[in-house]
């Protein structure tokens, strides 16, 4: 009898943590937080895995559409908008780094946010120069940092799909 009781119990211990996977939640706010998953990067800087990113600042959490047309940026995101006002991201100024660990601008997503700069790639056409070379959050936003590869715009392969 013992066995099966450890048996049920090993069961149920299992199928209590199976659903704590937070990529399968993604995109998502959570309150003012901002969950994503990436599951590979073609441009950097990017990190991959759950990454989650806490709205401050004056941010608001919003899930934006991705561009369907768009082979870069055709996911939908969970943003830390500054507005949730649509911009055009070819009109506005270039993104620019906030204390060497977010950048800041109107995004591929048509909204003014912060980003942690090991995101940036995900979030603007032209990443500042100062999240490829400068110190960036060294991934601690929960994700593996790629090393800095340096923003080669629209690839060919599809990360994500």
């Amino acid at each position: 009898m013992p066995r099966i009781l450890t048996s049920l119990l090993l069961a149920l211990l299992v199928s209590a943590c199976s659903d704590g996977d937070p990529c399968s939640q993604a995109p998502r706010c959570d309150g003012s937080e901002a969950l994503n998953c990436e599951t590979a990067c073609t441009v950097g800087p990017c990190s991959t895995g759950a990454i989650f990113q806490e709205c401050d600042q004056g941010t608001t959490c919003a899930v934006v559409p991705g561009d369907r047309s768009d082979s870069r940026f055709y996911r939908s995101r969970a943003v830390c908008a500054r507005s949730l006002t649509a911009c055009d991201p070819a009109t506005a100024p270039a993104p620019v780094c906030e204390d060497g660990r977010f950048v800041t601008g109107c995004g591929a997503h048509r909204r003014d946010i912060r980003a942690f700069c090991s995101q940036a790639a995900l979030y603007f056409e032209k990443v500042p120069t100062c999240c490829v070379t400068g110190t960036g959050d060294g991934g601690t936003d929960g994700g593996t940092a790629d090393g800095g590869v340096p923003d080669a715009g629209p690839g060919t392969s599809d990360a994500g799909r």
